[in-house]
């Protein structure tokens, strides 16, 4: 062998002597962890039915709704298991990860037996609003449980918890005990003295120089031929806000009336954008933010005109472009690596009642009073009527030396003979362990001390309304109520659609492993799909 070749082999021996070892060295040391978000955004679109975003999901932008349906991991079967799909109880639900037999937020509102009146699930006289609007004041007292927010404040003292709405009950139960919430007042956003005991500088700054759209008009913003698809723009079950009229253009009147049409969801945007950048959400160094975004618009503007008019559609496709532009800021002011979004719903919406689809509140206290009438002598029996609760009066039934068991159950009876009435149950049965018909999704809404005597349950496509008259509603235990989106995507997770039944209240412990804090209350469990990719 020549000199040559013998310094040849040698390096040769040499470089596959280090390589081995720089393998050896290397073998039992994990890769590098994937990029934990500094920002976990949660945006819960009021109102919005998972079969409307299936419908419409062409016609969306790739930055928006499409952003997170390609990008993101999907289940397609989430459904809320309860009864009363209404906006309080839904976000109480999406924030503590337990339902309404555990958290207490049984309805929006629900008669208190102790304060003898109809209270908000967010009263607190004791915690009056900021701008000085006057009323009731606001606070998250009513909540029995704590929310992802709460244990994050608590695991990390370094967080901040904000949490931006239309609606106050929508802010203040995503916002817990522990973080921040601001919502639409008299003249812009607004807190109360549970939160804070003055408004942060730059809320004050973006209500002064917030965008005016009064005097403008709310055009359609796609082709004319997308919107004929639902038939006629002029229904006759629309009932619009004062103002506004049934068809498009809507001129769009001073005062809060942009808050039904889709320049609410701009502007609310816009603010959580100002929270972000005053608040340097997500961007100062080891901290860990949660920002919740209450996206009442399409609620709004399916009360008013019903989730299958042409007012419904152009509000998702502008609410589409907005979301979009509200993600590219956060891209540009965080971080795409840095932020992780899930989005999902509150509730549904049934379609506005043909004639017939509407049962009054009233025929069905007038029934419970005329059979305890009949059976007992004229009394007032019935204490109050919010949907789906009656409370009877205990005085009443002292009065007549009336056993409370036989007048539910005579007055069950009589409401249950009614035209579009599908169950009642008795506090008794509705806390029953029975799966049959919808009793399973009562007992999960019933938290016995605030519940009604009776549950009234009406039939799919039927709209209970003793408070209100609208062209939409919701609070039904059926598909159009139940069945709402979910879809989180962020940092290392995996595109990809699941078909397996899930529910909402699976969200908060999910976003829970994303910022490595417990969430021991909650009764949902991670969805394995949309947690943190391993190591």
């Amino acid at each position: 062998m020549t000199p040559m070749i013998r310094r040849c082999v040698r390096w040769g021996t040499l470089a596959v002597l280090g390589l081995g070892l720089a393998c050896a060295r290397t073998a039992g040391v994990p890769p590098s962890p994937p990029v934990r978000p500094s920002l976990v955004v949660f945006v819960v679109v009021d109102g919005l039915r998972y079969a409307d975003v299936e419908r419409w999901r062409e016609h969306f932008g790739p930055g928006g709704f499409r952003r997170l349906l390609e990008g993101g991991a999907v289940f397609d079967a989430a459904r809320y298991p309860y009864a009363t799909t209404q906006t309080c109880v839904g976000h109480a639900t999406l924030a503590t990860g337990t339902l309404p037999e555990r958290h207490g937020i049984i309805a929006n509102t629900w008669y208190d037996r102790e304060a003898g009146a109809k209270v908000s699930c967010v009263l607190d006289a004791e915690s009056p609003s900021l701008d000085g609007s006057g009323g009731a004041g606001v606070s998250p007292k009513r909540l029995g449980m704590p929310t992802l927010g709460d244990a994050l404040l608590g695991a990390r003292p370094s967080s901040q918890v904000f949490s931006v709405a239309l609606k106050d009950r929508a802010a203040v139960m995503m916002a817990g005990h522990r973080g921040t919430a601001f919502w639409w007042g008299k003249d812009g956003f607004t807190t109360s003295r549970h939160y804070a005991q003055a408004l942060p500088e730059f809320v004050a700054t973006w209500n002064a120089g917030r965008p005016q759209v009064a005097g403008t008009s709310w055009e359609r913003s796609a082709d004319p031929s997308l919107y004929a698809q639902l038939g006629p723009d002029d229904d006759v079950h629309e009932l619009p806000p004062q103002g506004f009229g049934r068809v498009f253009p809507h001129p769009i009147p001073p005062g809060d009336g942009f808050l039904y049409t889709p320049s609410g969801a701009d502007q609310l945007l816009d603010f959580g954008l100002a929270a972000v950048r005053a608040e340097h959400l997500g961007t100062r160094p080891g901290a860990v933010d949660l920002l919740a975004v209450g996206l009442s618009t399409v609620d709004m503007v399916n009360h008013a005109y019903g989730p299958d008019s042409h007012e419904a559609l152009d509000t998702l496709l502008r609410v589409d472009r907005a979301l979009a532009g509200f993600l590219s800021a956060l891209d540009r002011e965080v971080g795409a690596e840095r932020v992780l979004v899930a989005l999902s719903a509150d509730h549904g919406m049934g379609t506005a009642p043909q004639p017939g689809g509407r049962l009054d509140g009233a025929r069905v206290t007038q029934a419970l009073e005329a059979a305890l009438d009949a059976a007992y002598g004229e009394e007032t029996w019935l204490q109050a009527f919010t949907t789906p609760y009656l409370y009877l009066r205990p005085e009443a039934l002292a009065a007549r030396g009336v056993r409370r068991e036989e007048a539910l159950a005579v007055g069950a009876k009589a409401i249950a003979a009614l035209p579009g009435v599908a169950q009642v149950l008795t506090d008794t049965e509705a806390q029953a362990h029975d799966s049959r018909g919808l009793t399973a999704a009562v007992r999960a809404s019933y938290f016995a001390p605030r519940a009604g005597d009776l549950t009234v349950l009406p039939v799919s496509g039927v709209l209970l309304a003793p408070d209100a008259d609208c062209a939409g509603w919701h609070g039904a235990p059926y598909e159009y109520d139940q069945h709402v989106p979910l879809m989180v995507a962020g940092p290392g997770l995996k595109p990809a659609r699941h078909a397996r039944p899930v529910s909402p209240a699976d969200v908060a412990p999910t976003l829970a492993a994303w910022l490595q804090v417990p969430l021991p209350e909650a009764t949902g469990t991670p969805l394995p799909e949309a947690t943190p990719p391993a190591r």
